[in-house]
């Protein structure tokens, strides 16, 4: 098996659980009503009736964010998997990289989720710096693995 592989798989499997958590969790959600859909004003302007958008609730602009985040670190991994295994670099340094990778999607994904969580919000800041860091510094293993080409 390819050091790469585990990035594919599961980028692959984490690309599809984004989506299916996110019918979850919406469904989840039908019961908030207004207080999870965008927030919006009337007012008379010059005698018309308009409508202004003022922002969404928090709940809503992390669900964004977990999702966003969870699709681009998936995409992140599938490529990163298509890519490690072309570098020339150890096996023990092309399987940190790629564990890391593996990491980052988790711990960053994660640290979203904490936000809907009063208990976990605690936990959402470590998580985040953590995935940014294991990121990095897959980041440059790969780069440096590019360069030695």
């Amino acid at each position: 098996m390819a050091t790469g592989d585990l990035n594919k798989k599961f980028g692959w499997i984490w690309l599809l659980l984004g989506p299916l958590m996110g019918l979850y969790i919406t469904g989840q959600m039908v019961g908030l009503g207004a207080a999870y859909n965008a927030a919006t004003r009337e007012l008379i302007i010059a005698g018309q009736n308009v409508t202004m958008y003022v922002g969404e609730p928090g709940i809503r602009v992390v669900n964004r964010l977990i999702h966003a985040h969870s699709a681009l670190l998936a995409i992140l991994n599938i490529v990163y998997g298509l890519s490690i295994d072309n570098v020339n670099l150890s096996d023990k340094t092309k399987r940190f990289g790629s564990v890391l990778a593996v990491a980052v999607a988790i711990l960053v994904t994660f640290a979203f989720y904490f936000l809907e969580v009063a208990s976990l919000r605690g936990l959402a800041v470590p998580f985040r710096v953590l995935g940014g860091m294991s990121l990095g510094v897959a980041i440059l293993i790969m780069v440096v693995g590019q360069l030695k080409k």
